[in-house]
């Protein structure tokens, strides 16, 4: 049985591309690796329950909260104001713009700021 010329190149041509993609295909197109996840014990969260404020969250080595108890209006940034409830980056500047408060009435000045925001700030913030 004779097997011609030709075929021998084309099984030979073709053994060493499965040859090559075989050894670039992982380099070409590497596998997802699953990333490493530690586990670390959070502290517990306190609240005041007798005076109804806002809860205390605890500071790790990676997280920071942005407010933890209650949110002095004449010093916070942008950012934790517009962590609060309702409060827009918009509404923010205008508060900001609208400093130095010392009472409510001084908060409720703030054109944005009714009855029902300033229900749901009084517990969570101080001036």
């Amino acid at each position: 049985m004779f097997v011609p010329e030709a075929l021998w190149r084309a099984v030979l041509a073709g053994l060493t591309l499965l040859v090559g993609a075989l050894t670039l295909g992982p380099a070409a197109w590497p596998r997802a690796e699953a990333p490493t996840v530690t586990r670390t014990e959070l502290p517990p969260v306190t609240a005041a329950p007798e005076s109804g404020g806002p809860p205390t969250y605890p500071t790790t080595a990676s997280v920071t909260p942005l407010i933890s108890g209650r949110l002095d209006l004449n010093t916070a940034s942008a950012e934790q104001l517009e962590a609060l409830p309702g409060i827009g980056p918009a509404l923010a500047g205008r508060m900001i713009a609208g400093r130095p408060y010392r009472s409510l009435a001084d908060l409720d000045a703030v054109k944005g700021i009714g009855e029902a925001t300033l229900r749901r700030l009084t517990p969570l913030v101080r001036w």
